[in-house]
């Protein structure tokens, strides 16, 4: 059994059998004009290949404020002391709220004018990554970057590997589909951690 291990700050968010999914991602995503620092967010599910019924669920998701920000992804084999945790779904997750029946998510102009029009609510950010292969990297946005990105991607075709991703960018090309600035892009092997870090 493969077991992806989330921490943040060395506190464990989420501990996923990979053996129940057929694809997991564990994302840490900021931006300026937001009032957290970022967010964490661990979730993946079962897409049959047949087109039989798929399910989705959530591991974590949560606000990662403060100083604190440090977010570490290991794969592990069994023998592992702990235990997995199980992910909920969206329903699960929000009880209260009516289920979403929009099936187009293209923003409408007056969405991308309210995007564009969100002030910043601080002048920076900063990011580290301690990466699999024992390099550390670290940074602070540029002049035109308002948001970062963090991810680990499992997919079960490629069983003993994550990929592994860091960037910067800004709206205007999130909206345009364009890449910003890459930090990273690499790989997560069993038995491996990565480590990124966030702040101000």
């Amino acid at each position: 059994m493969t077991i992806m291990v989330v921490t943040v700050d060395g506190v464990q968010a989420a501990a996923v059998d990979l053996a129940q999914v057929d694809m997991l991602a564990v994302h840490v995503n900021g931006d300026l004009t937001r009032p957290g620092l970022a967010n964490l967010s661990c979730h993946g599910g079962t897409y049959p290949p047949d087109g039989g019924e798929s399910t989705f669920r959530i591991w974590a998701e949560q606000d990662l404020d403060g100083p604190a920000g440090t977010v570490t992804v290991t794969m592990l084999e069994q023998p592992w002391a702990g235990t997995p945790t199980q992910g909920k779904t969206v329903a699960e997750l929000f009880p209260d709220e009516p289920p979403c029946e929009r099936t187009d998510f293209t923003p409408t102009a007056a969405e991308r004018e309210e995007l564009r029009s969100r002030p910043r609510l601080r002048d920076a950010f900063s990011w580290s990554l301690h990466a699999p292969d024992g390099a550390r990297l670290q940074g602070r946005n540029g002049p035109d970057d308002d948001s970062f990105a963090f991810a680990v991607l499992w997919t079960a075709d490629r069983p003993a590997l994550a990929r592994v991703y860091g960037s910067t960018t800004n709206i205007d090309n999130v909206l345009a589909h364009r890449h910003g600035s890459r930090l990273y892009e690499g790989s997560l092997a069993i038995g491996e951690s990565v480590t990124f870090g966030c702040g101000e």
